[in-house]
């Protein structure tokens, strides 16, 4: 959509006819903004539900720490095992229990196991995104969406209109609106009550 000055004061928004003649009408910029604030209130949600959505936030990343630290546990063990066995045949290799030749074939398969379990373990240790602060500025903007909205200036709603949606069509008067992740969540929470998925779920929001 594109804006047009009329009779030197009233701003009207209609469409570009980047793809081909479009039949929807003038809207006008007061309008719009109450429309686009309708679209708004979707992703509101209570104090209640944001409560319950952060406990289940951090329930989740308490497992995720456990889990974590159970893995690391494991990889610290096999790695453990595989130095034990190059070890005993070094030992064996030097007291000519083996031969050269088996001592380089099975020496170069404890390197490689050994090699797979060290990036395993880089891979568990990586520092993990702040998940539980991304979720919590997402839970008070959803919180006070409307408000927000209302109580803020032209630029600051389009950066939040930016923040909540992907893409917002205007069709013969109405608009319908896609919101991104994890706000089509809260919508769709909005629209079936149902606040509580499956167990196996993860509840985190995208960073």
């Amino acid at each position: 959509m594109t804006a047009e000055q009329k009779k030197g004061k009233y701003v009207y928004y209609h469409c570009t006819d980047f793809r081909g003649r479009c039949d929807d009408t003038y809207v006008r910029q007061e309008r719009l903004a109450q429309l686009l604030g309708q679209v708004i209130k979707p992703i509101q949600i209570s104090p209640e539900v944001a409560d319950g959505i952060a406990e289940a936030i951090r329930s989740s990343d308490i497992e995720a720490e456990r889990n974590r630290s159970g893995a690391l546990h494991q990889l610290d063990r096999r790695r453990r095992m595989v130095v034990a066995k190059l070890d005993r045949g070094y030992d064996d290799f030097i007291a000519g229990r083996i031969s050269e030749g088996l001592w380089a074939r099975k020496s170069q398969q404890w390197e490689a196991e050994l090699q797979v379990i060290e990036g395993e373990q880089a891979r568990v240790q990586a520092p993990q995104p702040a998940m539980m602060v991304t979720a919590t500025k997402i839970l008070e903007l959803a919180k006070h969406a409307e408000f927000l909205y209302k109580s803020q200036d032209p630029v600051e709603q389009r950066r939040l209109l930016e923040t909540v949606l992907s893409n917002c069509t205007f069709d013969r008067g109405t608009l319908c609106p896609t919101y991104t992740k994890p706000f089509d969540l809260l919508v769709r929470g909005n629209q079936t009550g149902s606040w509580r998925g499956r167990r196996d779920s993860n509840p985190r929001p995208p960073a």
